[in-house]
């Protein structure tokens, strides 16, 4: 009988890597029935083919490589499913087999495997698909989220997992169960919200001092009104959005590990999401920004480990940085009394 030896303290918990994966794939269900629902016969196809190509290839690959067969585990059915959300229901039946294959193969098992990778595996693969084929990886239309009845079905959607926003609710129960940590997506969603509203605001002024208008102020009375914060909170609801939040970007591996790190980490998120949506399309705006954002996990988790006892804060640190750099004069110093 094998034994795992670690330092205490030790919590045990009933949470497996495998039962972390059928679940997200479970809170995926309803979105996905909803699209088959809404596009027909090709949102199954697409769904289906993405799915068997990620786990017939990891599957390949493990026999290929001698490695332990892992398919159990649901990782290469979640990543198969995620991506076939992320196609439009027009795309050939070839595409998502592509896209598929490339996840795995490349966006993970290149980078070594579970928990090696830097970049989401569904977002290097759909990246590489919408430059290499953005014809047909291009969505028919835009959401918008207008009335209310669009949070519960998304006619204006564009891909499949754009149909419902109120059917990825399930992601919350993942938070809820300690699958998914709340830090990233709640900090990235606030961001995203707020953001929205402080580049609309200064886009504004700008307009208002270009057109001669001598007092900008006065758009300050109006700025924060109910309609106003449901015109930005409306771009935020959009199922791509809602998607990126609650299950792109709390991707174990590609966000940090440290608590201060997922704070900065999802106010990352959103500060790039804002950006690119909100002057292009939350759509692309969103699976660009996060995946921009994963590049520096890594570098947000060195930044942030907290350090051993007696060790110098990270504020400490930065003081001293900012200290070193004032003149003589203006650094306060202790006055000894010896």
């Amino acid at each position: 009988m094998a034994y795992t030896i670690s330092a205490p303290p030790h919590k045990k918990e009933r949470i497996t890597f495998s039962s972390m994966n059928w679940s997200k794939i479970v809170a995926l269900v309803p979105v996905s029935l909803i699209a088959i629902y809404f596009f027909g016969i090709p949102a199954l196809e697409i769904i289906l083919a993405a799915v068997i190509a990620a786990v017939l290839t990891e599957y390949g690959i493990q026999m290929i490589f001698k490695q332990n067969v892992t398919v159990k585990d649901g990782h290469a059915a979640m990543i198969g499913l995620m991506f076939a959300l992320l196609t439009p229901p027009e795309a050939p039946i070839w595409l998502p087999v592509v896209g598929g294959f490339f996840a795995i193969a490349i966006g993970k098992h290149a980078f070594g495997g579970i928990g090696s990778y830097i970049f989401n595996p569904v977002l290097v693969s759909w990246v590489f698909v919408r430059s290499a084929w953005s014809g047909f990886m291009t969505p028919a239309s835009i959401p918008h989220i207008g009335p209310v009845s669009d949070i519960l079905l998304e006619s204006g959607a564009g891909l499949l997992v754009g149909v419902s926003p109120i059917a990825l609710i399930g992601g919350v129960y993942l938070i809820y169960k300690r699958y998914v940590e709340w830090r990233v997506p709640l900090t990235f969603f606030l961001t995203v919200f707020f953001f929205n509203q402080a580049i609309a605001f200064v886009t504004e002024i700008v307009q208002l001092v270009q057109e001669g208008v001598l007092n900008p102020l006065l758009y300050l009375a109006t700025m924060f009104t109910f309609l106003e914060l449901t015109e930005e909170l409306s771009y935020a609801m959009i199922g791509v959005v809602i998607f990126g939040i609650l299950f792109l970007s709390t991707d174990s591996p590609t966000t940090p590990i440290t608590k201060a790190g997922r704070l900065i980490y999802g106010v990352g998120c959103g500060v790039l999401v804002s950006i690119y949506g909100y002057f292009g399309n939350y759509v692309d705006g969103t699976l660009y920004g996060i995946f921009l954002a994963n590049g520096i996990a890594s570098f947000l988790e060195s930044r942030t480990i907290p350090g051993s006892f007696g060790q110098e804060s990270l504020l400490e640190r930065s003081y001293k940085r900012v200290v070193a750099r004032l003149p003589p004069g203006l650094r306060s110093e202790v006055v000894s009394d010896d």
